[in-house]
């Protein structure tokens, strides 16, 4: 298939994050000149910032470990300060902070050449044509709580610089129905700020986002959209591909699309070269796409189920080609910044259920808990259902207060699993009904 048109879009960037208000940099302490020195070398040329995995690498290669500095980092360091495109505080070189960036949440390190802190989108758009100019790769970082490596690189990581208000704005609509956030929001606090709000104004019903990763009250909104995040509650429906209502993206060249205004989506499809070409190439692949009657149901059956890895190409089934805005809008979730910059994003939230209920049911096999798992799923009753293995079981043991909870947890045989499964309602008389729906397809599948 042809995929130049979205090859194209931008350099190897990853993530997402928009603007702040100025703020001081912390002053840059001296370092021993002995430490300095081992420091230099453990980054300089390395993966994993240990010496004995230098590459015997001789010229620049877009590749993890051999992007040498031959000047070209130098250019753009110097040219980003002189333009004004980034404060010269917010520019980090010194062995220490770069190795201390070189890692995130994952067990990957890959030692930074220059380490960037962003404020605003505006620094974001003259910051991107700099670094195609001069060939330097850029990553974006929010929190780093990735867990496979996203937000590392050994050329040039831009950090979302998120203090005070910068990259923390946010807006509440439709009676919490709709918030707008920027990318340095913390998804749980997005989620308490939507509580605070029903609570202030009276609201009948409480809202929250859909994504609900395990890491949300540490992950930011700029990851929680670039990696698609999802949840054990949130599954597919609810997760940020389908729950997103508008985003506004920084490309490449400095081109911003803003799908929540009429006149931004017209002027990239119609006026924008970049724009133009854009949606020419994501309409003609998506027809291609959808006149093959077998790859487009391998496509909807590898996206029924999670399916976070690589790009969201459901987008080039799920929309019409007519409609290559809405496409593009929708290939940004999940393309962990390499298709642009997301400065802010609107999602359309689900409603937090006041009422809920959990149990944790122990199986004496892997067999019989999928056989259960499958009968609930069914039943369409149960929030959550999620799957424990002995491994998970055996660290539950430790816990003296599990397994007073889960009578024949201590020393359940080794082939064992469990099934911690939630019910919610918005009334007790729901949450009654959905428990009820629960157990009912269990006793029946025995």
């Amino acid at each position: 298939m042809r995929l130049n048109a979205l090859r194209g879009a931008t350099r190897r960037c990853k993530s997402t994050r928009a603007a702040r208000l100025p703020s001081v940099a912390p002053a840059r302490l001296p370092m021993a000149p002995a430490a300095q020195q081992a420091a230099a070398e453990a980054s300089v040329g390395t993966v994993y910032g240990t010496p004995e995995t230098k590459l015997d690498v001789s010229e620049f290669r877009n590749v993890d470990g051999e992007r040498l500095e031959d000047g070209r980092y130098a250019a753009f360091k110097e040219e980003a300060m002189a333009s004004g495109a980034v404060k010269a505080a917010n520019v980090f070189t010194d062995p220490v902070r770069t190795f201390a960036y070189g890692t995130d949440a994952s067990f990957y390190r890959l030692i930074p050449k220059m380490v960037l802190k962003v404020e605003t989108e505006a620094e974001i758009r003259a910051l991107l044509p700099l670094a195609k100019k001069h060939g330097t790769p850029v990553t974006f970082r929010a929190a780093g709580t990735s867990l496979s490596g996203q937000a590392v690189t050994d050329s040039i990581l831009l950090k979302l610089s998120h203090t005070g208000k910068n990259w923390r704005r946010h807006a509440i609509g439709d009676d919490g129905k709709v918030i707008t956030v920027e990318p340095g929001l913390i998804g749980g606090e997005v989620n308490r700020l939507l509580g605070a709000y029903a609570k202030r104004n009276d609201c009948d019903t409480t809202y929250r986002l859909g994504p609900d990763p395990a890491s949300i009250d540490s992950c930011m909104i700029g990851g929680i959209v670039n990696n698609n995040s999802s949840g054990m509650c949130c599954g597919v429906a609810q997760n940020t591909y389908h729950t997103l209502k508008d985003l506004r993206v920084v490309f490449a060249d400095a081109t911003v699309l803003d799908t929540s205004d009429p006149e931004s989506r017209r002027a990239f499809r119609y006026d924008s070269p970049f724009g133009k070409k854009l949606c020419e190439g994501v309409s003609a692949l998506a027809r291609e796409v959808q006149a093959d009657a077998e790859l487009t149901a391998l496509i909807n059956r590898k996206f029924s189920i999670k399916c976070t890895t690589g790009y969201a190409i459901n987008a080039l089934v799920d929309v019409s080609p007519d409609e290559p805005v809405e496409m593009i809008k929708k290939l940004m979730v999940g393309s962990e910044g390499t298709f642009g910059f997301v400065s802010r994003a609107t999602y359309n939230t689900v409603e937090e259920h006041p009422f809920k209920a959990s149990t944790f049911i122990l199986y004496p096999s892997f067999h019989e808990a999928g056989t259960a798992t499958a009968a609930l799923k069914r039943g369409g009753s149960c929030a959550a259902i999620e799957v424990f293995d002995r491994a998970a079981l055996h660290e539950a043991e430790k816990d003296a207060k599990m397994v007073d909870l889960v009578p024949g947890l201590a020393g359940c045989n080794k082939p064992c699993a469990g099934l911690l499964v939630e019910c919610r309602g918005s009334t007790t008389d729901e949450l009654e009904a959905n428990m009820a729906g629960a157990l009912a397809p269990l006793q029946a599948a025995g």
